[in-house]
């Protein structure tokens, strides 16, 4: 084993990819991106999210959610409405295309989840704790940022 095999961003990285690698092959054939289908799960769940709310709750930089929701206009599974409060900002909504491709990307997700949590056996809430404390993701440092900000429905996993 080298040096970077026994770090531990190495390993988390090596076992990012190969996430990433499994969910594409389950979403391959229909074209659509992990980060798409994260735009489509917010979005579903969060009515009328902003696109500065999406950009927050998955951590991007607000001008990267624009080529996102952009694809997804154009293939009709979402679509921006102006805000009735202040006209600059844009919700996204998915449109009935955009909810029936979700449901399935979710059961294929869940294909995906359970090879995971079948390779995981019982340590998988304690591996999902501590990535997120990792992460910074923990209650504690979560109740600090959402005090300031509007409730947004979790990211499911």
């Amino acid at each position: 084993m080298g040096y970077l095999e026994a770090t531990i961003g190495y390993t988390i990285r090596r076992a990012q990819l190969a996430v990433f690698e499994d969910i594409y092959r389950e979403f391959g054939d229909l074209g659509i991106t992990l980060t798409q289908f994260s735009v489509m799960a917010v979005a579903a769940d969060n009515p009328q999210v902003t696109q500065a709310e999406l950009a927050e709750v998955l951590a991007v930089e607000r001008p990267r959610i624009v080529p996102i929701v952009n694809a997804l206009e154009a293939r009709g599974l979402a679509k921006r409405l102006i805000c009735d409060l202040d006209r600059r900002n844009r919700r996204i909504v998915l449109t009935a295309d955009g909810l029936n491709l979700l449901l399935d990307l979710k059961r294929r997700f869940a294909r995906h989840q359970s090879r995971l949590e079948r390779l995981l056996g019982a340590g998988k809430g304690a591996l999902l704790s501590t990535l997120r404390e990792v992460g910074g993701l923990s209650e504690h440092a979560r109740s600090a940022s959402q005090r300031s900000r509007r409730r947004l429905a979790p990211l499911s996993t």
